[in-house]
């Protein structure tokens, strides 16, 4: 019986490869964006951008995005898929140093706060250039939700 439940193992494997993938695709769709947004900053006005700004707060999004995927895909890895019983390399960075699902939860609660504070920050941004209806709250409201809840389960 125990053998086969250490075929999860293998289950967090795949999770974490495609985990992995997945931050270097936003990762690079980041990048491309950003890159774009840098060369019409930089002097190439034809391209009709009139907001690089936006498009920068975009390619953010994107990249804190990919940092969340990051720290999911080391974090399930460190936990299921390293050996448990080897004591952690001082290598290893601090933010990895986890021992419990509920450490990796409190990170990662952390880590898609952040990034949602940058998506609202961006979506209030691009909002500023339309007019803002009562649906601009939506995401701030959301964000203090799980803001105060996080807040309540680090205090208990």
């Amino acid at each position: 019986m125990f053998q086969h439940l250490l075929k999860v193992r293998y289950i967090a494997v795949v999770i974490v490869l495609i985990s992995l993938l997945h931050a270097v695709a936003f990762l690079t769709m980041g990048a491309e964006i950003a890159f774009r947004a840098y060369w019409h900053v930089l002097g190439d006005v034809a391209s009709g951008w009139s907001r690089p700004g936006v498009e920068l707060l975009h390619s953010l999004d994107f990249l804190f995005i990919s940092l969340v995927l990051l720290v999911m895909g080391l974090g399930i890895a460190k936990l299921f898929v390293l050996n448990p019983a080897e004591k952690d390399p001082p290598t290893l960075p601090v933010w990895l140093r986890i021992e419990s699902i509920s450490q990796l939860k409190v990170l990662l609660w952390e880590t898609i706060l952040t990034t949602l504070v940058i998506v609202a920050l961006s979506d209030l941004i691009r909002g500023l250039f339309t007019q803002l209806d009562w649906t601009a709250l939506i995401m701030p409201s959301a964000i203090l939700v799980l803001a105060l809840s996080l807040f309540f389960m680090k205090k208990a």
